[in-house]
């Protein structure tokens, strides 16, 4: 299907309704995690402790459909849930503290304004200890954030080929199948992108705009600057967006929740008072200029709409609604969110945290 170029005139229209849809999303994403749903899972998470990289192979190998673990007492004490009689614990390394007091450069005592030393925690051990998955429990309900639901229905024609011609020319195989529970992933060690084939049109055009955000924006370097994993996630999902609403696809409904969990688990590694909208907002250049060039090469077909009048339709429609998705279809809750998150490895694994993005770069929620 012959493509034609945009004009200077459609470009500069263009940039102006992507840093709008931009915008969007940081006053959507405030909005939908200042409700009282997501503060009540935010109070529930803070409850369970974030594992090392090791711990989180433990737990992935012994049970790798574990989505929030706990110890037996925390169970009881914090949820008021029982573990189920005849349930195998995880074992994982719990560390081994001890008070030791703070010296000086010279190693002499730090003392306080009192005159008494100044004590730490430190890490002197590990010793094995048991945890216990919630499918291993029954009691109270866990509150869940709102979930990222899945787009359903048909993608502009021609769209999946113009973006798989993209992922090609960067050097990446394409394929679809089965992705171990995510909707799709990137792969740099095999330099695969892959997607999964039993889903809509319209949901794996948006997951092919995702990875082919992370091709480019997150292939590793030596001398790309460490983006965490949450601004990652953050930028490739924004790039989604941008581009399907370009084309007439509104992906807001799983954009904005999606944005909302990676987000916050960026927040620890910005500078203190970051709030959410920050952490969008500084993705804008990188986000926008990576929009900017899918949409160059995924140019309007001849027989649609131009791209900024898409746009324009686009933006009319979200701010029309004025939507915050809080009713969501999609089961289980986003790892960004959950202090117990597993990362299932394949090759090299991408954790949370701050690192740079070598491995893989899964999304969960599901991109």
């Amino acid at each position: 299907m012959a493509r034609r170029p945009p004009t200077e005139d459609q470009k500069a229209e263009r940039a102006q309704q992507l840093e709008h849809l931009h915008a969007q999303i940081a006053d959507k994403v405030a909005d939908l995690t200042s409700s009282e749903q997501w503060q009540a899972w935010l109070r529930v998470a803070s409850r369970f402790h974030q594992y090392s990289f090791n711990n989180t192979i433990l737990i992935w190998t012994q049970r790798p459909d574990a989505t929030l673990v706990a110890g037996y007492t925390t169970w009881q004490k914090s949820f008021h849930r029982q573990v189920t009689r005849g349930e195998h614990g995880i074992r994982i390394l719990a560390p081994v503290t001890r008070r030791l007091p703070k010296t000086n450069a010279d190693g002499t005592p730090l003392l306080d304004d009192k005159g008494k030393p100044v004590m730490t925690t430190q890490i002197v051990g590990v010793k094995p200890t048991s945890v216990f998955d919630i499918s291993q429990t029954t009691g109270d309900p866990v509150p869940e954030p709102p979930q990222p639901a899945l787009l359903t229905g048909q993608a502009l024609d021609g769209l999946w080929q113009a973006l798989a011609t993209l992922v090609g020319e960067q050097g990446f195989r394409l394929e679809r199948g089965d992705c171990c529970g995510a909707n799709g992933y990137t792969d740099y060690t095999t330099r695969t992108v892959k997607v999964r084939d039993d889903v809509d049109d319209a949901q794996a055009v948006k997951t092919l705009a995702h990875e082919l955000g992370h091709v480019l924006l997150h292939q590793p370097t030596t001398d790309a600057d460490p983006v965490c994993r949450g601004s990652r996630e953050v930028e490739a999902e924004s790039v989604a967006y941008l581009v399907t609403a370009a084309h007439g696809l509104d992906s807001s409904q799983y954009t904005f929740t999606y944005v909302a969990g990676w987000a916050e688990q960026a927040l620890p590694h910005h500078p203190e008072g970051t709030t959410i909208a920050d952490v969008i907002h500084t993705t804008g250049a990188r986000v926008l200029k990576t929009a900017h060039q899918i949409l160059d090469a995924t140019a309007a077909p001849d027989n649609t709409q131009p791209v900024a009048q898409a746009l324009t339709e686009a933006v009319t429609r979200n701010v029309a609604a004025d939507r915050t998705p809080l009713l969501l279809e999609e089961a289980g809750s986003p790892v960004a969110l959950q202090a117990a998150a597993i990362s299932r490895p394949a090759h090299r694994v991408e954790v949370s945290g701050c690192s740079p993005g070598r491995g893989i770069s899964r999304a969960a929620p599901r991109p």
